[in-house]
């Protein structure tokens, strides 16, 4: 087997573990964030895109549904609704600046700060595994890495082959 095959082989492998462990993971992530919640109105059931909207609004100011659809990959219809069922779950709050009643913009409520903070702290306990794991790399060899990641998410961009 030549090493492009390898290369290619390896890859694959990555990617349906990647896939399987993010399903695994997201799942486990939104049960905790619902046990870290029990004294919560009605139970607290989310989907990833809901989580990741809060994780939107939280990381930055002034976020209305433009923006938001525009952060995470959404429609601007999908995000209506999700902000609006998050509305209803109280873990956003809508509102206006005094100078613009006109654009309608999100901050979280405090359900979705808890949310917030808790997703944080997954995440950074992820980063702070992969770093220590890129750690037994020499500087050289994480550049080449970054590299073919980076031109690999190019590719993976444009459009498919005809099968």
């Amino acid at each position: 087997m030549d090493l492009k095959q390898k290369v290619w082989n390896q890859w694959i492998l990555m990617l349906h573990k990647q896939e399987d462990r993010s399903k695994r993971r997201e799942s486990l992530l939104l049960e905790q964030i619902k046990k870290s919640m029990p004294d919560y109105e009605g139970g607290l059931n989310l989907s990833i895109t809901e989580l990741h909207v809060i994780q939107a609004i939280g990381s930055q100011e002034k976020m209305n549904v433009t923006s938001i659809a525009k952060e995470i990959g959404v429609t601007k219809s999908a995000i209506s609704k999700i902000t609006g069922k998050l509305l209803k779950k109280e873990l956003i709050e809508r509102y206006q600046l005094e100078d613009n009643q006109k654009e309608v913009f999100f901050r979280l409520a405090p359900g979705g700060e808890s949310v917030f903070a808790f997703h944080e702290r997954f995440h950074t306990r992820l980063e702070r595994h992969m770093r220590e794991f890129l750690g037994r790399y020499s500087e050289a060899e994480l550049e080449f890495l970054e590299k073919v990641i980076r031109e690999a998410a190019i590719e993976l961009e444009k459009t498919m082959p005809d099968l």
